[in-house]
């Protein structure tokens, strides 16, 4: 009988396998893992595939956001475009002041005062010079013109030529939803004393 020596920790020092010769790398040790477990593999794949969709779902949102952005810019500028349009016309017709507008088919380089843009809609919007800009497919400027009381901006009367005071709005429309709306009161001028 052969007997078997051991280390101070209990291990087989010797013996038939030599301090393993027989393969056994050790004496009782397991051998080390190398690699993943497909658990660990599937777990990686799910942390990294939600990561990837949230940027994705991030990267559309931010390009909506931005559409919205552009088209609101464009319809702020659209109707500026207005503004400037009424800030070239007298408050009142120049030839018959007590009429509500003279306007009748003239087009709209020929209108003289604010009054001649009630109700109009130009399709295309009009640049500043009251030129169509034809390349603007879908979208509209929208005005209304009513006049006001003196003492009460808030107050629409009905449309009144003789009325010192008128608000002017303006909608403008993509695709027939309205995108921006602005409005502003125009003032006659003050006859000299």
């Amino acid at each position: 009988m052969k007997l078997l020596r051991t280390n101070q920790d209990g291990r087989r020092a010797g013996g038939a396998c030599g301090g393993g010769a027989c393969g056994g790398g050790g004496g009782g040790r397991r051998r080390a893992r190398r690699g993943f477990t497909l658990i660990e593999a599937a777990l990686v794949t799910v942390v990294i595939g939600t990561g990837v969709l949230g940027l994705l779902e991030l990267l559309a949102a931010g390009t909506m956001s931005n559409d919205a952005g552009n088209e609101q810019t464009t319809g702020i500028n659209l109707a500026s475009n207005v503004r400037e349009i009424s800030t070239g016309l007298a408050f009142s017709d120049p030839t018959t002041p007590n009429q509500w507008s003279t306007k009748g088919t003239s087009p709209v380089t020929a209108y003289n005062d604010i009054k001649d843009l009630d109700g109009c809609t130009f399709q295309p919007p009009l640049d500043a010079a009251r030129q169509p800009i034809t390349n603007m497919g879908g979208w509209s400027q929208a005005v209304k013109v009513e006049t006001i009381a003196e003492d009460t901006l808030a107050s629409t009367r009905p449309n009144d030529p003789t009325a010192p005071a008128a608000k002017v709005t303006v909608r403008i429309l993509h695709n027939g939803r309205e995108v921006y709306r602005t409005r502003w009161i125009a003032a006659a001028p003050t006859p000299p004393p």
